[in-house]
């Protein structure tokens, strides 16, 4: 090759590199600059949030973001985010403070609203609530705000409803709105009956433990008609107690079912590793002893194949053949020393499988237990509400793919109110106790029954056309109304309305249910005490 043809080439080269490095060139400053783009931007938005609190810190922000667009010397941009740091760094600091004195000035305020005589219950237990929750000091100002709102419209709802009972000359002037002095009239004011009713309402839906149930029913008896306030509160933390002790055994039986189970499961992992361990040390015991077998016989075969006269390999081979035999013998009681230390191994791991399998068992009964009772009425011992809704559901199903005749029931029990205000809620509790009984002993095994919310009992019947079960429904309404009750050595008549339709086609959970609800409103409009078909 010429020194032209080598020159040329060398620049080809040449070239090729320099076209490289340009390319690479352009690919690193488009990512730089991509890169301060998207530091302008994080600037900004700094600048931003910052903004306002402190004058020098903004200035700094502003001559950054400038530098950054004018692609000044770096040394110049370093020596800017230097003082940034120190400002940020500084401005972090004074925040904190300012945080800890919002806090302390925020739980402040809001216990001195707490002893504002006379205020509404409501807002008194929204306020303890609204503590409670900011009890921990927040991260940053602005978490504040959200909470401060609150605390004025409670400042606000306590103002006004100081200066409408001043208005009535009931109250203090506004002026004395907060005050120290420990007045009874909050604690001695009468509760009203439809917080009592709605507190007993949630009380019977609760599903918990025996033992946490017989502490509900002695909360429950503490409850009175004309029970004040702060009496009312503290049987709203009793219940809040036993809630919480429920949950907590049920999480310690938990806890221990599942580190049992953990510790089992490691017995087991361990001997399943042990077991296989021992198998692979067998198994090349094994296959040493084969080896030793497959060399003394192959010994002998040589021999054989090499001896001249039977005579002269006779003693040789005896001697062999001793070798051999005594190798069968090894291999023989090793196979029974490791058949048998396999048996125990697995009679063992069946021990401890066995041990796995119960402590299962009594978990999945619990769970199951559990499930049941969150499907029970916990007064009535009834099907829920939400058993109902399921129940319900799985049956219009198979309405609609079966087309049988399925009936939807409600029933309600007349005037009840008059029954918890006269004679209380323990009272009413056993008659819905007593009414729950009686449908089930009466109404038949085939159907469905629940207790909706309330006084009032969902039915779901099937395979009944319309007389069927208008007179079976009649016969239940006619025995409760004879049922003996007696409170307080008053005889008390207690009569249901009924409210019942026959599913249609058309009909979705909705409609059915809606058109056996307008039937029991038409009875209970019509003079109670009666069944309405629809």
């Amino acid at each position: 090759m010429s020194d032209k043809s080598t020159s040329d080439a060398q620049v080809i080269q040449l070239k090729r590199k320099l076209e490289a490095a340009i390319s690479s060139r352009a690919l690193l400053e488009n990512d730089l600059k991509a890169q301060s783009s998207m530091l302008i931007e994080f600037i900004g938005k700094l600048s931003q949030t910052c903004k306002g609190q402190d004058k020098t810190l903004d200035n700094k922000l502003a001559n950054l973001r400038s530098l950054l667009k004018k692609s000044a010397a770096l040394a110049d941009i370093e020596k800017e985010i230097a003082i940034v740091s120190q400002l940020l760094q500084k401005h972090s600091t004074t925040n904190a403070a300012n945080i800890k004195t919002l806090h302390s000035d925020f739980l402040s305020a809001g216990k001195s609203l707490q002893k504002v005589n006379g205020l509404p219950a409501d807002l008194r237990r929204d306020l303890r609530a609204l503590l409670q929750d900011a009890e921990d000091e927040k991260d940053a100002i602005v978490q504040y705000i959200p909470i401060l709102n609150k605390l004025i419209s409670f400042y606000t709802t306590a103002l006004f409803s100081k200066i409408d009972a001043t208005s009535l000359g009931n109250e203090a002037p506004p002026t004395q709105i907060i005050s120290t002095d420990n007045s009874e009239e909050l604690s001695t004011q009468t509760v009203n009956k439809q917080f009592i009713d709605k507190f007993s309402s949630i009380l019977n839906e609760l599903a918990l433990s025996d033992i946490n149930a017989k502490q509900l029913s002695t909360v429950k008896a503490k409850i009175k008609p004309d029970m004040s306030n702060d009496s009312l509160l503290d049987r709203f933390f009793e219940v809040f107690d036993v809630i919480v002790d429920d949950l907590k055994n049920e999480r310690n039986t938990a806890k221990v079912f599942l580190s049992t189970l953990s510790d089992t499961l490691s017995t087991v992992q361990s001997a399943v590793k042990n077991t296989l361990a021992v198998s692979a040390d067998s198994n090349s015991k094994h296959e040493k002893l084969n080896n030793i077998l497959q060399k003394q016989v192959g010994e002998m075969a040589t021999d054989i194949s090499n001896a001249t006269s039977l005579s002269s390999i006779k003693n040789d081979i005896n001697d062999k053949l001793k070798r051999i035999a005594s190798t069968l013998q090894k291999k023989s009681e090793f196979e029974v020393e490791q058949n048998n230390l396999l048996q125990s191994q697995m009679k063992d791991m069946a021990a401890k499988v066995e041990k796995l399998k119960a402590e299962s068992k009594t978990f999945e009964k619990r769970i199951k237990e559990q499930q049941a009772r969150s499907m029970q009425d916990a007064l009535t011992k009834l099907a829920n509400r939400a058993c109902f809704d399921d129940y319900y559901a799985k049956s219009l199903m198979k309405y609609h793919s079966k087309n049988f005749d399925l009936v939807i029931v409600v029933l309600d029990l007349d005037d009840f109110k008059r029954i918890n205000d006269t004679y209380g809620h323990t009272a009413g509790d056993k008659t819905l106790q007593v009414i729950a009984n009686t449908l089930q002993k009466n109404i038949g095994e085939d159907a469905f029954i629940a207790r909706y919310g309330g006084e009032e009992f969902v039915l779901i019947m099937s395979h009944v056309n319309e007389a069927q079960v208008k007179e079976r429904l009649n016969t239940i309404k006619d025995h409760i109304s004879r049922l003996p009750f007696k409170f307080k050595n008053d005889k008390v008549s207690i009569t249901v309305s009924v409210g019942v339709t026959h599913v249609t086609p058309e009909d979705n959970t909705h409609t059915a249910f809606e058109r056996a609800d307008e039937a029991l409103y038409k009875a209970k409009a019509e003079g109670k005490n009666q069944v309405i078909y629809v």
